[in-house]
């Protein structure tokens, strides 16, 4: 893990990314959804580093995130404790938060201990600018993490080719403005850009915010390589029965089910 790029076109892991808050409603739950992630053999998960001042989060996902504050969830801890779970029991994890974490740790000292861990594929940070992530992209590159590039409805198309260009791993193709939570409505507009993205990269384009049912799910797998499943999941999180349910309809939502 966090070597490179871990699926480009051809290679058919189910095309789904889940997010989970890390620690809520606690850490050993996490590592349970996390070993159930794994089993299936989804492309990634999306590992939530909680934060106190989020902007992207929805009230679901920030209610999750004060539970697990509660918990040892500082993004150095967390490395820690992703270090103790054997690599079998982990699918390919891409740690999103905030670049204040980053910044507070150090970038080079953070990819440093990530790539020592050998469990980390990449980072989504949701408020690191394409411009300003200029200065980190080499230090996250030097040490195999890939960072993964947003491109928003508003992206101009010059600019969205110069995200796609430089996003490693995937690229994040954020469905709607807002905050996490709210219900995606699927526009022809939506499906343009996504296939423009998709001619522009090798990488998968996947799909996120408002993905809050299967039915949904299916019909954006009609046009991107994946979609990213947050708040649906994090509202379960509390309930491991629940949760495995409404993964597992996910998985199976998503055409690659494996039983």
């Amino acid at each position: 893990m966090g070597t490179g790029p871990i699926w480009r076109r051809g290679f058919s892991p189910p095309p789904l990314i889940p997010y989970l808050v890390a620690g809520d409603p606690d850490l050993e739950t996490t590592a349970d959804y996390l070993k159930m992630a794994a089993k299936k053999g989804v492309f990634a998960v999306e590992l939530g580093i909680p934060f106190s001042d989020p902007t992207a989060d929805g009230p679901v996902i920030q209610a999750a995130s004060q539970r697990a504050l509660r918990h040892e969830t500082a993004l150095e801890s967390i490395l820690g404790w992703l270090s103790g779970i054997p690599p079998e029991n982990l699918p390919p994890l891409y740690l999103m938060t905030y670049f204040n974490l980053f910044h507070h740790m150090g970038v080079e000292r953070f990819c440093r201990e990530a790539q020592r861990s050998g469990r980390i594929a990449g980072v989504v940070i949701p408020d690191l600018s394409f411009e300003d992530g200029a200065f980190y992209r080499p230090v996250f590159r030097a040490y195999g993490i890939n960072l993964v590039g947003f491109v928003s409805p508003t992206t101009s198309p010059a600019r969205a080719r110069k995200i796609v260009r430089e996003s490693r791993g995937f690229v994040y193709y954020v469905g709607l403005m807002g905050t996490t939570g709210s219900a995606l409505t699927l526009t022809d507009e939506t499906r343009r850009i996504v296939r423009d993205l998709r001619q522009w990269t090798s990488l998968p384009v996947c799909v996120g915010f408002g993905i809050s049912s299967g039915a949904i799910a299916r019909e954006i797998l009609e046009f991107a390589d994946g979609v990213i499943v947050g708040s649906r999941l994090v509202q379960d999180e509390r309930e491991p029965d629940r949760w495995k349910k409404t993964f597992e309809e996910f998985v199976l939502s998503a055409g690659k089910g494996k039983g």
